[in-house]
């Protein structure tokens, strides 16, 4: 398929194949009509041109293949809305995981230029937030004292990273502090605006871990020449968020290379490392909100559902990811 070997990621969602696979009849129809308009195109070049009619027709033309065509390109578009894109999008909107299937519900806040990530606790239900409350660096969501509500004593809120089991459904009830954002995880072919004023729920399910995506993502590096020198330094910065995929002698897998680490690699003789983003499942903002709008960045930790369990027991403290740490790849 198109998805898989050209320009789209690798998709790790239930959803994702009927999305992607929309996405590729697309492209193929729009490249018929490039291959057909463009022929047609050069076609009244050389028919219409000033060396064939010296003297101008005012009669009116009468074209009847090109009304067949505009004909065609209607009725085939029509197919893709009525029968490809509008089943596919009521489908995954018809209606959100109920309780029977135990949903992962979450609270996403998007903020200039963050993401608020709120979870509700072992109890299930969401504490009470107050605007007058807000403080941006102890308090993003405005989250009322536990004493004063028994709900929001066991919530827990992160900020840009946003934590979830594989195999499980995800309900996020997604919000905006400020202006309009866009919640986007293409990974798993997810992208809604977050509106001020208004809490809009989006669901999906993720198949695969943040090590499964990794195994999907990896490449094969070649290795600078000489360890040392603007080659070796340009190495290191430009995959400084890149990490190992396996063990080169003292290298462990999942390490990021330094300078001293391509010394070792060059020592041991080897030319060439596998490596992968070391932040695979990005939250992307995409929609224009700002100066900073390209710094809003967020990373999603997707776990197998033992490991999820064993974090949710052992988170102690408020999050933050800088969104500087990791780019959008």
């Amino acid at each position: 398929m198109i998805a898989s070997s050209f320009w789209l990621p690798p998709d790790i969602s239930t959803h994702g194949s009927t999305i992607d696979l929309i996405i590729e009849y697309v492209h193929w129809f729009m490249a018929a009509l490039f291959v057909v308009w463009g022929a047609y195109f050069l076609y009244c070049l050389v028919r219409f041109r000033e060396g064939a009619n010296p003297q101008a027709t005012y009669r009116d033309t009468k074209a009847k293949p090109s009304k067949v065509a505009e004909v065609v390109v209607i009725i085939v578009e029509a197919i893709l809305l009525v029968g490809f894109s509008i089943p596919v999008w009521a489908y995954y909107r018809s209606e959100p995981p109920g309780a029977d299937k135990n949903p992962l519900v979450v609270r996403v806040v998007a903020q200039q230029f963050a993401w608020n990530i709120h979870y509700p606790g072992p109890d299930g239900k969401f504490g009470k937030s107050k605007p007058e409350l807000v403080d941006e660096s102890l308090n993003p969501i405005g989250l009322v004292d536990g004493e004063e509500d028994a709900n929001a004593a066991d919530d827990y809120v992160s900020v840009n990273i946003f934590h979830m089991p594989k195999d499980r459904d995800v309900l996020v009830r997604l919000s905006s502090k400020d202006v309009i954002h866009s919640f986007a995880v293409p990974l798993l072919r997810v992208k809604q605006d977050a509106i001020p004023g208004m809490e809009i729920p989006i669901w999906f399910k993720a198949e695969k871990t943040n090590e499964d995506a990794q195994e999907i993502m990896k490449r094969s590096f070649d290795l600078p020449a000489s360890p040392e020198g603007d080659d070796a330094e340009t190495f290191v910065k430009e995959n400084r968020l890149r990490v190992t995929m396996a063990k080169y002698g003292s290298i462990e897998t999942g390490s990021t290379i330094s300078m001293e680490d391509l010394k070792t690699l060059s020592d041991a003789n080897v030319t060439s490392i596998e490596m992968a983003p070391g932040y695979p499942v990005n939250i992307q903002c995409a929609q224009l909100c700002g100066l900073g709008h390209y710094r809003m960045k967020g990373q999603m930790k997707i776990y197998e559902p033992a490991d999820y369990e064993e974090w949710v027991s052992t988170r102690d403290d408020d999050e933050f990811f800088d969104e500087d740490e990791f780019d959008d790849e």
